[in-house]
């Protein structure tokens, strides 16, 4: 009777001990499988493999350790006027807004991750409301010099987190190789001083749709996008390269490149179209960008019409395809063109 009640001691303890060996396999496999769904089967352009427990960062969908993909946003308002040429910093950003501001001149919104090494961003300009409302759709640290009277006033009504030269001069500085006043920069060491005194660590947004990029074969092998937004000094042209799988930028005629040489490059591009009117004597625009419209997207090497979606001015908009399904981007940098008429948009696929 001994024996027996030993053996079915020794019995129950086995399969006790057999099930929680198990039980961790299934929790491993479990997480082993969650780990590659983050990143573990991907691989860099350099054909190496990205660490387990990386994930995709909310801003532009890159895999990064996960404590950088939570980091607070900051919007740079950047000149585009013929003397705040050559821009530095532009090729750095993560997402880029383009947009006319007076007259047929343009203007950039570029939207870094606090993590970014930038240590030479501008020419900085004045704040406009369009601007504003796509740095609210993702909570972000806006930074300016000043602003048309209406974006001063909703930033203080808004309570828009923002930094402006006029009043936090100690992070920007003025040069003297660009005519005032498009001569204003700034670095993001002197942003994140600015974050840190403001105690500003998190930002809740609406994340875009991610998905590995495309396979050689699979990609168009040319593509050539123009906007033509006024005359020649503002003629933007995306060309197509399929071996990298990205687009490279001409502004008016010439490769666009930052003060340092940097090309600009992106791997998506989305041009919205909007409604707009002109406001004021200082030719100030009006856009709705509160809404939706129509919409191209362009990533490998296919540009395809759809549209887009923004619910208010703290939502960050989303793009769709003609079924309305929300379109999934290649990780890295988006420049978003903005239009006000088909006409200015030539697409060769």
């Amino acid at each position: 009777m001994r024996a027996v009640l030993i053996l079915a001691i020794f019995t129950g303890v086995s399969l006790i001990t057999f099930w929680l060996i198990v039980n961790q396999e299934i929790k491993a496999n479990i997480l082993n499988s969650l780990a590659l769904g983050k990143g573990n089967s991907i691989k860099t352009a350099n054909d190496e493999k990205i660490p387990a427990n990386y994930i995709r960062r909310h801003l532009d969908g890159v895999y990064v350790d996960p404590v950088n993909a939570d980091y607070y946003p900051v919007a740079v308002m950047i000149d585009n006027d013929p003397n705040a040429r050559p821009q530095r910093g532009l090729a750095q950003a993560n997402i880029v807004y383009e947009a006319k501001a007076e007259s047929g001149i343009t203007r950039y919104l570029a939207i870094f991750a606090a993590s970014s090494s930038a240590a030479n961003i501008g020419p900085v300009r004045s704040a406009r409301p369009y601007y504003l409302d796509w740095a609210e759709g993702y909570g972000a640290l806006y930074a300016h010099v000043g602003g048309s009277p209406e974006a001063l006033a909703r930033i203080k009504s808004e309570n828009v987190p923002d930094i402006n030269e006029f009043y936090q001069g100690q992070y920007f500085w003025r040069v003297d190789d660009y005519i005032a006043p498009h001569n204003v920069f700034t670095s993001f060491e002197n942003l994140n001083k600015y974050l840190a005194k403001m105690n500003i660590k998190d930002s809740d947004y609406d994340f875009w749709l991610y998905k590995d990029e495309a396979e050689p074969a699979t990609r168009a092998s040319s593509s050539n996008i123009a906007i033509n937004f006024s005359v020649n000094d503002f003629l933007v042209n995306w060309k197509y390269d399929a071996v990298k799988n990205e687009y490279a930028r001409y502004l008016a005629g010439a490769e666009h490149r930052d003060a340092d040489g940097t090309p600009i490059l992106t791997k998506n591009i989305i041009i919205m179209k909007v409604k707009a009117k002109i406001i004021d004597a200082e030719l100030r625009r009006e856009m709705t960008i509160i809404g939706e419209g129509k919409a191209w997207y362009c990533l490998d090497g296919i540009c395809e019409q759809g549209s887009w979606k923004k619910e208010s001015r703290t939502k960050r908009e989303k793009i769709y395809n003609s079924s309305g399904e929300e379109i999934k981007f290649n990780a890295g940098t988006t420049w978003i063109e903005v239009v006000q008429d088909e006409g200015q948009i030539s697409i060769t696929n």
